[in-house]
């Protein structure tokens, strides 16, 4: 009998050891993923010294130098890849911003490659690139694929304050910019400016031809 108990006590003692392990391991696991570090570095494409950088340790932003000793010349989230364009002294970027209620919106700026002064041009917009002849192509009065307009709630509630949005349409105002001016050289709104055939229609044809 006394056996009986003692092989008894001595499961529910392996048992809660091996319980306590398992806790202890899984809350290691959790608080390793909530401190996820993340150091990324992309130079931008047509400047010298200048990258931006997505960091959990440091300052997002824009920066200028190598990796190791860069100095950070603008803070906040910026596009790198076709969300960005470098002509003469200026940036032309997609800025990320996020809302208290975790909406993420975009605009386009353009930031003074010397004294790192940046420009709203385009709230509500996304910049795509540049055309075949050089002009920067934005789409104005539209909502990031990312938050799901056509299905997302807030999206709506958030049109109700900007009306020209339309988060139940794939259309949106196709925008030419000069590089050098920033000034709106064209526009016209396509109600298929979402659609897989963007790149073809606006970016792989010049301005002149885009306008017939």
């Amino acid at each position: 009998m006394n056996d009986s108990k003692f092989t008894v006590h001595s499961l529910l003692l392996v048992f809660t050891i091996m319980t306590v392990i398992f806790f202890f391991f899984a809350v290691k696991v959790v608080d390793l993923a909530d401190h996820y570090t993340a150091n990324d570095y992309y130079p931008i494409e047509g400047t010298d010294d200048l990258a931006i950088r997505y960091s959990s340790q440091k300052a997002s932003g824009i920066y200028r130098g190598d990796k190791n000793t860069s100095t950070l010349m603008l803070k906040g989230l910026y596009g790198f890849d076709w969300g960005c364009v470098a002509d003469g002294d200026w940036l032309y970027l997609n800025e990320y911003r996020s809302s208290e209620i975790g909406m993420r919106f975009c605009r386009v700026v353009r930031v003074d490659m010397n004294s790192f002064e940046k420009e709203v041009l385009l709230e509500d917009a996304i910049l795509r690139g540049r055309c075949a002849s050089g002009e920067i192509v934005c789409l104005d009065d539209c909502m990031m694929p990312s938050t799901f307009p056509k299905t997302n709630c807030l999206c709506a509630l958030y049109a109700v304050a900007a009306p020209q949005l339309r988060p139940d349409s794939d259309g949106a105002k196709v925008v030419y910019l000069d590089p050098q001016t920033a000034q709106e050289l064209y526009s016209v709104r396509d109600e298929a400016a979402l659609s897989e055939d963007f790149d073809a229609i606006y970016l792989e044809r010049t301005l002149g031809e885009v306008r017939g």
